[in-house]
């Protein structure tokens, strides 16, 4: 969508002046608050990816004595037969372990090397005699309960990957507000030219005047008459002084927000409503379908937990020729806990409750957001048809003074005051466009959307 068609007011040409979506990416590479929140998108991102990885595919590398407390390489010193002697041993243990993804378990596989080989050592193919000794076996772990869904912990799984959703969601509020910052800072600009055409305006009217009665009335500067007229010009002049530092204030206030001092004309943007089925993209409801969902996980984790922890195990030592295999039972149950499990069941069903009112409530709130938003867009397009219909007439106005003064009906001060509420209207209809991009922010809120297309940037 193009944002930008032309310049108001005749400041500058539409090919100098920024548009709104060039502001807003300027502004955006100054906001530190904005480059915090995306910091904290790629952390929480961090933050899952470590927890698949946690549960994926993983290998384990490690290296001790298989022998217990001498380390890899030892020596000692052994009384036998009433002479000292000195015995150096040896010994490397390898374990490679890799976890297999959720559900499966672990496969384990050791090899080690020990020695020297004592001379009442036996024979085996996997004695490299006399050197040391090779040992080979493999294992494999598999929690049942992983199998059967009674240890899975889906609600931490899915509370993070909603961080990830809530820290890009205020990414996109981020982006909003700085929409927002620039359009009301070119609203106080628009506002402030408006009231300093006034002002010049007025101190030239003023100023004419005074010049017409002191020519006409050379001997009585003195009367109140025209003191008051003095007065009034001067109360003008010190007015668009101030009128004249505000607009000052506020370029610079919107330069060091874009880094630009002027912007060109907004383009007309339309406006609808979301539809009432997008409800479900409403922050609120996202975050309560969540934890509704989150707490029902829980209830059944908290089920699960009464069930007995089953573990399966097989080993093949290939040195031993020798296959084992067995099945583990883990069960903790409170004989008395003080009504602790109730209030734990209770509290997560509370949760869920909590949980489903929340959304019926975000819900409700939607709609009447909507309805807010409908009057809102209401009132908009009035003023839009309203100032359509005051150009329409102003610019009859000045054709018709035009031709006037040409007949000398009217002085050149009546033309200058027509020509004047033509250009005044014309930044009307600025003000207006920028009211109405800030509405636009506003009803892309309700559902979490950016109008500019702007939240995946990066400052």
């Amino acid at each position: 969508m193009a944002l930008v068609t032309a310049v108001g007011s005749g400041q500058s040409t539409a090919g100098d002046a920024p548009g709104l979506e060039q502001l807003v990416r300027a502004a955006m590479t100054r906001d530190p608050a904005l480059a915090q929140r995306q910091l904290e998108v790629r952390n929480r991102q961090l933050g899952v990816t470590r927890r698949a990885a946690g549960k994926g595919f993983g290998l384990v590398l490690g290296l001790s004595d298989p022998e217990g407390p001498t380390g890899l390489l030892g020596f000692s010193l052994a009384d036998i037969g009433g002479s000292n002697e000195f015995d150096v041993h040896y010994g490397v243990n390898t374990s490679l372990t890799a976890n297999l993804p959720n559900p499966l378990g672990t496969i384990s596989t050791s090899a080690s090397i020990r020695g020297p080989l004592e001379d009442s050592a036996e024979d085996s193919p996997w004695d490299l005699t006399p050197v040391a000794s090779l040992g080979l076996s493999t294992r494999v772990e598999q929690p049942l309960g992983s199998l059967l869904g009674l240890d899975a912990s889906d609600a931490d799984d899915l509370e993070a990957a909603h961080a990830v959703v809530q820290a890009e969601r205020g990414v996109r509020a981020r982006v909003r507000a700085i929409s927002r910052d620039v359009l009301q800072r070119m609203i106080g600009i628009l506002r402030h030219r408006i009231a300093e055409r006034r002002a010049v305006h007025s101190v030239a009217e003023l100023e004419e005047e005074v010049l017409r009665r002191r020519d006409v009335f050379q001997d009585n500067e003195q009367s109140h008459r025209f003191q008051t007229l003095l007065f009034n010009l001067e109360r003008e002049r010190r007015g668009l002084e101030t009128t004249q530092l505000g607009l000052q204030q506020d370029r610079a206030a919107f330069k060091e927000l874009t880094g630009s001092g002027d912007f060109g004309r907004l383009d007309e943007v339309p406006l609808s409503l979301p539809p009432r089925e997008q409800a479900e993209r409403a922050p609120e409801v996202v975050d309560a379908t969540v934890d509704l969902r989150a707490s029902e996980h829980r209830i059944r984790e908290a089920a699960n937990g009464d069930w007995p922890e089953v573990t399966f195990s097989a080993s093949y030592d290939w040195r031993e020729n020798r296959l084992a295999a067995g099945v583990g039972f883990n069960l903790v149950l409170p004989l008395v806990d003080g009504g602790l499990q109730q209030i734990r069941d209770e509290e997560l069903s509370n949760a869920r409750r909590a949980a489903e009112l929340a959304g019926t409530a975000a819900r409700r709130g939607f709609a009447d957001a909507l309805v807010d938003a409908e009057r809102s867009i209401r009132d908009l397009d009035f003023r839009a048809w309203e100032l359509s219909e005051r150009n329409r007439l102003a610019a009859l106005r000045v054709a018709e003074t035009r031709a006037a003064l040409e007949a000398g009906v009217v002085v050149p001060s009546d033309l200058r005051q027509a020509e004047l509420e033509q250009e005044l209207l014309a930044l009307d209809d600025e003000i207006l466009r920028a009211e109405r991009w800030l509405l636009k922010l506003e009803l892309d809120a309700l559902i979490d959307a950016d109008p500019l297309n702007l939240a995946g940037d990066r400052p």
